[in-house]
């Protein structure tokens, strides 16, 4: 499995949101960014996340299962992030 972050924070973004077009805004990058990211996330996990239609996207139920998870993933690199950071100024062991 080849997941990456950006992945996540992609699909994330979507799913609060509710549209592509405003996750790539608050996330600073291009709208096809985002929906190539989404479809490469949904063929990884062979699971369709977001039902399309004109008005946005909405989570199938796989996709709300998926943001439990992903909200995790993402609370947790954001954690090492910052404890990594807490500690920059120590010497290496």
């Amino acid at each position: 499995m080849s997941l990456t972050f950006r992945q996540v924070r992609h699909f994330i973004a979507t799913a609060e949101t509710g549209r592509v077009s405003a996750a790539a805004a608050a996330l600073s990058v291009t709208q096809s960014a985002v929906t190539a990211s989404i479809k490469a996330l949904e063929a990884e996990l062979g699971r369709k996340l977001f039902d399309r239609h004109s008005n946005g996207v909405t989570l199938t139920f796989d996709g709300q299962e998926f943001l439990q998870r992903a909200r995790a993933v993402e609370a947790s690199v954001s954690d090492a992030m910052r404890r990594c950071g807490d500690h920059a100024d120590r010497e290496p062991a």
